[in-house]
């Protein structure tokens, strides 16, 4: 696990300190591939699965879960799924798992190696927030993936989010490699490292039909998409 001290705050600080001149972004590529058997068991009375459409159509009603009909209609249209930890019949916490290129902010595109399934947009609700259920559910989902012959999960992290780091390193995802976004007279350059690379991650422009991938994923400022 990494450190976070001084150093680490301090490249922090330095990247900050550039966001306020340029639009620039480091990410860091995550991935998880062991299934840590201290976040597989549920507290009791909940369960855990894929949520089907008619219990996600519900949950576009209710602003707390952070669900639009539109965002909903697009990831289903993709093959993007839902995973979640239900409390009786009231989703507590999920998480999104994707198969294929999925969009993020500014309407750059996350691709990735399609043996792995890129997680995003992770909530928990307030009411539940502390019971590790965000690690729970991400869990027991990289559990059920793999039991379909996916190797893991990716996603990433910006590099001056170290609480967000911090807890994705205690739940077992792994750095990877870098990606740099540097917008420039209004496009976007993108560069990731040899690592990035060799595992088919990165960062890329949508097509100008926005297609593939129209899913939006979370912006990348919490532990893939999560509120803890």
């Amino acid at each position: 696990m990494a450190a976070f001290g001084f150093w680490s705050a301090l490249r922090a600080f330095v990247l900050r300190a550039i966001q306020r001149v340029i639009d620039f972004k480091v990410l860091r590529a995550l991935c998880i591939t062991v299934v840590a058997p201290s976040f597989l068991e549920l507290p009791a009375g909940m369960s855990a699965d894929f949520l089907d459409r008619e219990t996600l159509r519900r949950m576009t009603a209710d602003a707390k879960y952070d669900l639009t009909a539109e965002f909903l209609d697009d990831a289903l249209a993709k093959g993007d799924e839902c995973y979640a930890i239900v409390d009786r019949d009231q989703p507590a916490a999920y998480g999104w798992y994707a198969h294929s290129p999925t969009l993020m902010s500014d309407g750059l595109l996350v691709q990735f190696d399609p043996a792995y399934v890129y997680m995003y947009k992770g909530l928990t609700l307030e009411a539940y927030r502390g019971r590790r259920l965000y690690a729970i559910g991400m869990t027991r989902a990289l559990a059920a993936c793999q039991a379909r012959g996916f190797k893991g999960l990716v996603c990433y992290i910006e590099a001056d989010n170290l609480n967000s780091l911090k807890s994705a390193y205690r739940m077992g995802y792994v750095d990877f490699g870098r990606v740099f976004i540097i917008k420039m007279l209004g496009r976007y350059v993108t560069f990731r490292t040899p690592s990035c690379a060799a595992l088919g991650f990165g960062i890329a422009p949508a097509g100008r039909n926005g297609d593939p991938g129209r899913g939006a994923a979370a912006p990348p400022n919490r532990v893939p998409g999560s509120t803890p």
